[in-house]
């Protein structure tokens, strides 16, 4: 579970024009989302704490995941690190939701197969 969390800060990719730190917030909750439900093991997914955090689709976990990292609140990118006083690398950050997407469902759910970019985003 701890992973998805982690992912949701740090998945993000497609940046367009100017990304801002909301932006980048709700992307993350969106490619969490869809990586979680295409995913997951049905156990997990059926759990009603998980539930509770992932919503039982794409759309609801988008919803619930967004409010929950408060992205409209989020004004600068080291704010999306969880130690705040660390520094956002945004290239690590899309580096790290490339390779997250691009991982078979065997390795997502692999914890110990965690893309490296993803431990660099907030240093």
């Amino acid at each position: 579970m701890r992973q998805f969390f982690l992912i949701s800060s740090a998945a993000l990719s497609l940046f367009v024009g100017c990304a801002t730190p909301q932006s980048v917030c709700e992307t993350g909750a969106q490619n969490t989302c869809a990586k979680f439900h295409e995913c997951a093991p049905d156990a997990l997914k059926s759990n009603a704490e998980i539930q509770k955090l992932y919503g039982t689709n794409v759309a609801e976990c988008e919803t619930k995941v967004i409010a929950a990292s408060k992205c409209s609140e989020k004004k600068e990118f080291n704010e999306l690190c969880a130690d705040t006083t660390k520094e956002y690398n945004l290239g690590k950050a899309s580096e790290c939701s490339d390779a997250i997407k691009a991982q078979s469902c065997a390795d997502f759910n692999d914890t110990a197969k965690r893309p490296a970019a993803c431990a660099e985003i907030c240093k």
